[in-house]
């Protein structure tokens, strides 16, 4: 009996330090997220040479929303962290006194694709961010742009209620 007791408890430990990871693909845009330790690591892609966005809010609405724009411009990756007060007006979360929470920043483009990766806690540490924490449902914003500049509109942008 004790070395079955032994062999589950290793088999969930086991379990439970495999990453655990989902995917959704939406217009043409691919996302995907895993969960590493205290964070989530999302990779998107997109048909198109310009930014990707994800937005993350606890309800289905850009306003609110905390947004992470990436580019990719010469081979170099960058992203801005956002939260979006009204229509058309994301603000840097710098704005508010709150660092940016976005990290690990990748991307490339290739044959007029643009794919992306970043990772965010999963414990939200202020107001302009979510928790995101395995099993948790929210409201994400995928969007995707022709051009670089984040100030440029997206070519396509949708909510989709998932589960982390």
């Amino acid at each position: 009996m004790a070395i079955k007791n032994i062999i589950c408890a290793v088999i969930a430990v086991c379990a439970y330090s495999f990453s655990y990871s989902q995917k959704i693909s939406v217009n043409q845009m691919n996302v995907s997220w895993e969960f590493q330790q205290d964070s989530i690591v999302f990779e998107a892609d997109a048909p198109d040479d310009g930014w990707i966005a994800l937005g993350f809010n606890s309800k289905n609405d850009i306003v609110g929303s905390n947004l992470i724009m990436v580019n990719v411009i010469n081979g170099k990756a960058s992203a801005e962290d956002f939260f979006v007060v009204s229509a058309g007006n994301p603000r840097p979360v710098e704005e508010f006194d709150v660092k940016p929470q976005v990290s690990k920043v990748s991307g490339t483009e290739s044959n007029g694709q643009t794919k992306v990766r970043f990772s965010l806690p999963v414990k939200a540490s202020d107001t302009y961010h979510f928790n995101l924490q395995k099993g948790h449902e929210i409201w994400l914003i995928c969007a995707y742009s022709m051009e670089d500049e984040f100030d440029h509109h997206s070519r396509m942008r949708k909510h989709v209620k998932i589960e982390l």
